[in-house]
């Protein structure tokens, strides 16, 4: 009877190996938030006619959070069962003990016997492969701590898209762009462009997006400091947001952008610094761009 390996930890040859492998089955199997984003827009034609005709921008933007993250569960399940599945053929010592596992237990066994072992030989391999799931855990733990703010940007993205608005991102131009005239990584976007930005800054939208607010608006506010822009549009879908920290951002120049359940409620509605997703799409992005229409 073969002895099977017990692993406490992975080597370093071993860990590393298996995080390549990781992000070569992540590409592979995980579609990008645009991606996931483009297709439910393709497949529901209907949210078009929400954002043009109804202006429902808040529910599309709420409802397209969710069906995306959804999405990216799908796509995490069958990254895990890939990652699960060829988790032998990459590394030594799972190998060692699958193989070992089904020399002692399959051989020779009879039908009913022969599913037992089955159950016993699957039980026992997860269990003794968990330092690799432990690592494979920690994996996506970081993934989904940043694919939230991705989702959130893709969806706004296409929005801006679909509305034939110009604007100029971080991703879409490169970060070099956006250093070269002085905007530093807290900034996502500028409307109508960057060359825009060049001639009349005071003329266009900077945005950054934010999902919870916390704490975090205070960056945002020391990089209108530290760049001297006139002031910054914040979106987010943070739903608490008291009246007191929406004071404290409009004296900072940050005009908040949420959902409009969140910008018309008692506390806020009379914040000026507060405004719908509906407002910054069709009233102060287009009244904006008016300025560069010749």
């Amino acid at each position: 009877m073969k002895d099977i390996p017990i692993v406490i930890q992975l080597s370093k040859d071993e860990s590393d190996t298996f995080n390549k492998f990781i992000r070569h089955t992540r590409n592979k199997f995980i579609r990008s938030s645009q991606i996931i984003v483009d297709e439910i827009f393709e497949l529901r034609p209907f949210l078009k006619e929400k954002l043009f005709n109804e202006k429902e921008v808040s529910k599309v933007i709420n409802s397209l959070r969710t069906e995306v993250w959804e999405e990216f569960l799908k796509d995490e399940v069958e990254f895990n069962a890939a990652v699960m599945k060829d988790l032998h053929k990459i590394l030594e010592t799972p190998q060692e003990i699958l193989n070992a596992l089904v020399e002692n237990r399959i051989i020779e066994s009879e039908r009913d016997e022969l599913v037992e072992s089955i159950k016993e030989i699957c039980g026992e391999y997860a269990g003794r492969v968990f330092p690799y799931l432990y690592q494979l855990s920690l994996s996506n733990t970081q993934s989904r701590r940043s694919r939230a703010g991705k989702t959130f940007e893709a969806i706004i993205y296409k929005i801006y898209t679909l509305l034939n608005y110009d604007f100029d991102s971080q991703g879409k131009v490169g970060r070099k762009i956006f250093d070269d005239v002085g905007l530093g990584k807290k900034v996502d976007s500028v409307l109508p462009s960057i060359e825009n930005f060049k001639e009349r800054r005071n003329k266009t939208i900077i945005g950054t997006m934010k999902t919870s607010l916390r704490e975090r608006w205070q960056e945002v506010a020391e990089e209108i400091e530290r760049t001297k822009i006139p002031e910054i549009h914040l979106l987010t879908v943070d739903e608490d947001i008291s009246e007191s920290k929406a004071a404290e951002m409009s004296k900072h120049n940050i005009v908040v952008v949420v959902y409009d359940w969140i910008a018309n409620n008692e506390k806020l509605k009379d914040k000026r610094n507060i405004v719908s997703f509906e407002e910054y799409f069709f009233e102060e992005i287009p009244a904006m761009l008016n300025f560069w229409k010749v």
